[in-house]
């Protein structure tokens, strides 16, 4: 009977000492998840809308000025967009999306120059929502789209 007092007070005084960091570590995981689960979903409206904004742009510009190419499925997906508005200015991003992290990477060169990258992080939003996050600015997917070619564009 000794061992089994014995495991009973260990087992309940584990549980008291651990249990509010157990819920914690439970909703982080949890918390992950989701993030992981919006990330995709953030991804792939980025992405689609690059794809749109592509064919509409060129339309309406006369011309092929821009070229978008996604590559990859759910979960590891990248996209790249070559801009040219003119002969001799061209621009080049790079935006990839790796499902077990919680940021995309962007690579963003001008005219064969050295290319600059940077870490856009992917962070709830108080609303529940995946935003893109680049300094102190926060994006929704077309907000970044937007800012992306028209960095390229400038």
């Amino acid at each position: 009977m000794g061992a089994t007092d014995w495991l009973d007070a260990a087992v309940e005084s584990a549980k008291q000492k651990y249990q509010a960091q157990r819920a914690l570590d439970e909703r982080s995981v949890q918390a992950d998840a989701l993030k992981r689960r919006l990330g995709n979903q953030f991804c792939r409206e980025l992405f689609a809308w690059f794809e749109n904004v592509e064919v509409r742009f060129n339309n309406r510009f006369g011309s092929q000025v821009l070229a978008v190419s996604v590559v990859g499925s759910d979960g590891n997906r990248s996209v790249q967009i070559l801009a040219r508005p003119v002969r001799a200015k061209e621009g080049t991003a790079s935006l990839s999306y790796e499902e077990n992290t919680t940021s995309l990477g962007l690579s963003v060169g001008f005219g064969g120059g050295a290319e600059t990258a940077q870490t856009i992080r992917l962070v709830l939003s108080a609303d529940g929502a995946v935003l893109a996050e680049m300094g102190a600015k926060h994006y929704a997917p077309e907000q970044l789209g937007q800012k992306i070619i028209d960095d390229l564009l400038a």
